[in-house]
């Protein structure tokens, strides 16, 4: 199973605003289906709040559904226990290993970097997951003037490709 794992902040949204195009490829890549089995797991990872302490987590996810609830896209990412990995719970933010191997390993035993496409507007955890064996890709974000693709739109296609050979995207200057 392969798993697309996309960042949230200047990814897909911007201030609690969908980006252009956001809901149209998360609809995209759900849709694609394999030998009439889904090609692929949608899953997000991202730094959000770290607790106080740790009975704080609970409350701090439940805020992180429901910015994904208000935006209209947490049905992609449900189950949500298997498809949301939060630095809140894992105690160290992107791109540290720990993180991606949590989200990997939450999406099935048998995920490995070899088999996610990280999708995200930071160049530098872009470059990391790389490092990592991951395949990534760099999305321009809100106010940058590069990145591998320039639109949402843009990242389906990548998607298919990764889903159909296993390539990895494009590595351009990131």
């Amino acid at each position: 199973m392969k798993l697309i794992l996309f960042d949230l902040g200047d990814t897909l949204e911007s201030d609690g605003v969908l980006l252009p195009g956001a809901l149209e490829a998360l609809e995209s890549i759900a849709s694609f289906c394999a030998d009439g089995e889904t090609a692929a797991l949608l899953g997000l990872v991202s730094d959000f709040h770290m607790p106080a302490e740790p009975s704080d987590v609970a409350v701090i996810q439940q805020q992180y559904y429901s910015l994904l609830d208000d935006l209209g896209i947490l049905p992609f990412f449900e189950p949500v226990a298997a498809r949301v990995t939060l630095s809140t719970e894992v105690g160290v933010s992107k791109p540290h290993e720990a993180i991606f191997r949590a989200a990997a390993s939450k999406a099935g035993p048998d995920v490995e970097f070899g088999d996610v496409l990280f999708i995200t507007e930071n160049r530098s955890h872009v470059r990391a997951a790389r490092r990592l064996g991951m395949a990534a890709l760099h999305v321009r974000g809100p106010g940058q003037v590069q990145g591998e693709v320039h639109t949402l739109d843009a990242v389906v296609p990548v998607v298919q490709a990764f889903l159909a050979g296993g390539s990895p995207p494009p590595s351009g200057r990131t």
